[in-house]
């Protein structure tokens, strides 16, 4: 029996050092293994005490990679103004075949990472070649780990335009865009980022915060990414999308996600049908494309596994008894 469970926090993650290139292809390995098998992974269980406070379980298993993974997240809006982050959450990292636990892991650096690693995936496929110019709403931890993975994934990019309701954080993003030798420049015009060729919301769940992106001012070929699930931009607009993409079909279908989403489908295409080359993606170079998704416990299981592995192989982590 297993004595030992190795811990993981958000330093030990960062010495891990995983590439952004290393954790697409994890991630596109395991969507397409998943396309493949009859395990089913199933939705992530909510308790909602307000609109802008929940907790979150979300549960994986799978054969290849043979792990086992449940992820508990908080969200709370509020956090914002406590100077705290508005998501929380650990991961518990099991063996497949024993079930014995293995690891326990900081889920806030995770998430982060693992979110834009499905992002720069989906890119690979819905994103238009020599897209050049990134928008950012919200220029929170999400948008430094989308801006290493998706500068990553589209090396013609060469400009990035950052829009925050605090102006201090958009310049200070803008400033960390300059300093990886792209062109960032913050604005207090939202309606500058919609005429960029990528554009990634990541609007936190606040009380009150109404839809406010409008989809039929994007430029043609554009692909919006929310992070959001949508809620920052305007319902009525989304007609103007050619083409939807979420991570999983059959979550997205799910009625309770379904209801946390700003379009609730039907859906072009998911992960595993793209990387299995079975999905309907983008058609045409002016479709203008929308991924938006709520998060698939699949995802982080990968990355999970494959930073644990990492992991113990370079010696880094806490060891605690079990």
């Amino acid at each position: 029996m297993t004595k030992e469970i190795l811990y993981l926090n958000a330093s030990d993650i960062d010495r891990v050092n995983m590439s952004p290139s290393d954790m697409r292809t994890v991630l596109g390995d395991a969507f397409r293994a998943y396309g493949r098998s009859s395990l089913r992974i199933p939705s992530k269980q909510t308790v909602r005490a307000s609109s802008d406070r929940y907790f979150q379980t979300m549960a994986a298993v799978c054969a290849e990679p043979p792990f086992a993974a449940v992820k508990w997240v908080s969200v709370v809006g509020e956090n914002n103004q406590r100077g705290l982050p508005s998501v929380n959450g650990l991961l518990i990292l099991g063996d497949f075949e024993t079930g014995l636990p293995l690891a326990v892991i900081d889920a806030n650096r995770l998430t982060v990472i693992r979110t834009a690693a499905m992002s720069a995936l989906a890119s690979e496929y819905l994103a238009t070649p020599k897209s050049n110019s990134l928008g950012f709403v919200g220029c929170g931890a999400q948008a430094y780990g989308h801006l290493a993975a998706l500068k990553d994934v589209l090396p013609s990019v060469t400009n990035v335009v950052c829009f925050d309701r605090s102006n201090e954080s958009a310049e200070k993003f803008a400033s960390h865009a300059n300093s990886q030798g792209l062109l960032g420049r913050a604005t207090d015009k939202v309606d500058d980022v919609l005429g960029a060729d990528i554009i990634v919301s990541t609007v936190p769940s606040v009380e009150g915060m109404q839809p406010f992106l409008d989809a039929r001012k994007l430029k043609p070929g554009s692909l919006a990414i929310a992070i959001d699930m949508g809620r920052s931009w305007l319902r009525e607009s989304l007609s103007a999308f050619d083409c939807f993409v979420v991570d999983d079909k059959e979550q997205a279908e799910d009625p309770d996600n379904r209801s946390k989403l700003a379009y609730g489908g039907p859906f072009d295409a998911d992960l595993a049908s793209l990387t299995n080359g079975v999905g309907d993606g983008r058609k045409g170079a002016s479709d203008r494309v929308l991924f938006i998704y709520p998060g698939f416990a699949l995802a982080d299981l990968a990355v999970a596994s494959e930073l644990y592995a990492r992991a113990v192989q370079m010696n880094i982590g806490t060891k605690m008894m079990r």
